[in-house]
C-alpha cells in the first residue's frame, strides 16, 4: 500500500503489514477452539491483504483507478461466496467503497482500494448475511461415531483430490480381484464310466 510512496516507505510497510498479519493470526490461533475455524476478524483480514498486490499490480501495470479496481476486487470476492445475494452483493459494495474513498481522498493506490473493498464487502456480508456459510463439524470423532467407513486410510493429514482418487483405484482393483476370484473355472474332461474290453486271448 506504501508502494507509490518510494522505496524505503515500501519496505516499511510491507515491514508494518507483515508484522501486523502475524500478530492477527496469533491472536486467532491462540483463541481458536478445537472444532473450529479461524474467527471471522481474521479471515477477513487475510482475504484484504490477500487482495492488496492484486490491486497494485491493475493500477500500476494496466492504470485502472480505485473505482474499477474497488469494484473488481469486490465482485471477485462476491462471486467466491456462491450465494446469490452474496456474489451481487460484491460489485456493488466494491463501486461506493471505491467511490466513496475517491470523493474523500482523491485517487488512491490500487491496493489501498482492493484491500478496502474486499474488507468492506465482507465485513458488510458477515453482517446482513449472519448465516454461516462454512461449518467445521469436528476434527476428531470415535470410531462408532463415524456414519460409513472408507477402505483406504488416508497417507497424510488432507483428504482431498488426491484421496478420491486413490479411493477409486482402489475400488477398482478389489472389483477386478472380486471379478477373477469368481470366474468360472472350465470344467475338467468328465471320468470314464467304462472302458474297452480288452482282447481275450485264446
Amino acid at each position: 500500500m506504501t508502494a507509490h510512496r518510494g522505496k524505503a516507505a515500501t519496505a516499511l510497510g510491507a515491514l508494518a503489514g507483515a508484522a501486523g498479519l502475524a500478530a492477527a493470526e496469533a491472536v486467532a490461533r491462540a483463541r481458536q477452539r478445537p472444532g473450529e475455524i479461524p474467527a471471522l476478524w481474521s479471515r477477513i483480514l487475510m482475504s484484504g491483504a490477500l487482495a492488496a498486490p492484486l490491486g497494485w499490480a491493475a493500477d500500476r501495470l494496466a492504470g485502472a483507478g480505485p473505482v474499477p479496481v474497488a469494484t473488481a476486487a469486490g465482485a471477485a470476492a462476491g462471486a467466491l461466496r456462491l450465494r446469490p445475494q452474496k456474489v451481487l452483493l460484491g460489485p456493488a459494495a466494491g463501486a461506493a467503497i471505491g467511490l466513496g474513498l475517491t470523493g474523500r481522498l482523491g485517487r488512491v493506490p490500487g491496493a489501498v482500494a482492493a484491500a478496502a473493498a474486499v474488507v468492506g464487502y465482507r465485513a458488510t456480508s458477515a453482517l446482513l448475511f449472519r448465516d454461516p456459510q462454512v461449518s467445521l463439524l469436528a476434527e476428531r470423532v470415535k470410531a462408532e461415531d463415524v456414519p460409513f467407513v472408507v477402505p483406504l486410510a488416508s497417507q497424510t493429514r488432507y483428504v482431498g483430490t488426491g484421496y478420491v482418487r486413490s479411493l477409486a483405484q482402489a475400488g477398482t482393483r478389489a472389483g477386478a480381484t472380486s471379478a477373477s476370484a469368481f470366474r468360472c473355472r472350465r470344467p475338467a474332461s468328465p471320468p470314464r464310466c467304462c472302458r474297452r474290453p480288452g482282447r481275450v486271448a485264446a
